[in-house]
């Protein structure tokens, strides 16, 4: 299929849920702080569980830029951190990165939406295209190269 061209925060979310109903392996996700992807969501949130429960093989790895929110206020995402450790990584990328203005949602190395500025809904949707989706798996391969703080699920204390 074609990539599409979206322009609206209606249209972002839906393309987004869609996306991630589509999820069989694998999710990778670079993000401010995952605040406008919605993914703590009822819904949203039941998608990654089924991914990550599926098969001991599947993973989702995401990579933000600011965890704190994500630290503060993401309890069922926490819950999946916490539940599928060796499934789920969730890293705060090193401040050199902070820069990069765009988010990736990739799924499965064939589906994506690519914002292509953190605080606009202007993104591009790729459905079923591996090749047209490669850029954006490398780009994420390389941005996950650069290392940063892992978040965990616990609070390591004396």
């Amino acid at each position: 299929m074609n990539a599409e061209l979206i322009t609206y925060w209606g249209e972002h979310d839906s393309s987004l849920h869609k996306l991630l109903a589509l999820a069989e392996q694998t999710l990778c996700i670079f993000d401010e702080d995952l605040s406008k992807l919605k993914l703590e969501s009822a819904g949203n949130a039941e998608l990654l569980r089924r991914l990550l429960a599926a098969d001991e093989r599947n993973s989702l790895r995401i990579v933000l830029k600011n965890a704190e929110p994500f630290r503060r206020s993401s309890p069922r995402l926490m819950k999946l951190l916490a539940n599928y450790p060796l499934r789920m990584t969730v890293l705060e990328c090193p401040e050199h990165l902070a820069s990069l203005g765009d988010s990736l949602f990739i799924v499965d190395d064939r589906h994506a939406l690519v914002r292509f500025n953190k605080d606009h809904a202007r993104a591009k949707v790729i459905t079923d295209n591996t090749e047209e989706c490669m850029p954006y798996v490398h780009r994420f391969e390389e941005i996950l190269k650069e290392g940063g703080e892992q978040v965990c699920a616990t609070t390591l204390g004396l």
